[in-house]
């Protein structure tokens, strides 16, 4: 068939959709902090793997981290984002892509709920590693410890990675908080944070109700039928 005049080439209309959906500061944002997951999850799994300085400033800025602290602050410091994002969306005069409101709405509110969902699976998975390898010294061999949701570690102690290879590691590494059992609690209850916000986030983000929300939602799990009904049942 005949390319009619004025038509834009098929690769060109899509690449132009991609650039306009990642030009969105939203998507920005939560794709920067999805692959700063990713590097802490991996720093978490191979402690080792990481001199302690941040890429390109490591030399000037004498701050000295290791998997610990990545494990610590994680999850904390992606609450803090989400709801950065969550603000950005809901602010009245946020100006958001043509992409998230035009008739493509549905595909780029998918791959937004995709990139919004890694972060959260990402999140809780390095949430998971405070109960999986770490532990004050003398209770590593007895990890996972799941039960510092309900019993505090006495007196000021120092958090150690359990992990072979990680003593020089483990000198510089924080103390647990005081009552630890809260520090426990903050593990289970940032990546919830996280989700509600991300979720608030993306219903403003690409201006969907609750129905629509939820129609898309069934939709990009692959719950066709769920979705249908919903449909049958607005109409």
């Amino acid at each position: 068939m005949q390319q009619q005049k004025g038509e834009l080439p098929m690769s060109k209309t899509s690449t132009e959709d991609a650039g306009a959906f990642l030009e969105d500061p939203v998507v920005r944002l939560a794709l920067i902090t999805l692959a700063g997951l990713v590097l802490a999850l991996w720093i978490a799994r191979a402690p080792t793997s990481f001199n302690g300085k941040l890429p390109l400033i490591g030399d000037y800025v004498p701050l000295k981290l290791n998997a610990v602290h990545f494990i610590i602050f994680g999850p904390l410091l992606t609450s803090l984002v989400a709801g950065a994002l969550w603000f950005q969306a809901a602010r009245p005069v946020q100006v958001h892509s043509d992409k998230l409101q035009s008739g493509d709405a549905g595909r780029d509110a998918i791959a937004l709920l995709v990139v919004f969902a890694l972060v959260v699976l990402v999140s809780a998975a390095l949430s998971l590693q405070y109960f999986l390898t770490l532990a004050p010294a003398e209770m590593c061999p007895t990890r996972p410890h799941y039960d510092f949701l309900w019993t505090n570690v006495p007196g000021p102690t120092r958090i150690t990675h359990c992990m072979s290879g990680t003593e020089e590691i483990n000198m510089e590494a924080p103390y647990y908080f005081e009552p630890q059992i809260l520090q426990s609690w903050g593990h289970v209850l940032w990546p919830v944070l996280t989700t509600c916000l991300l979720i608030g986030t993306w219903r403003h983000g690409v201006k969907l109700g609750p129905y629509k929300a939820q129609v898309l939602a069934f939709e990009v799990m692959g719950m066709e039928p769920l979705a249908q009904l919903f449909r049958r049942q607005r109409s």
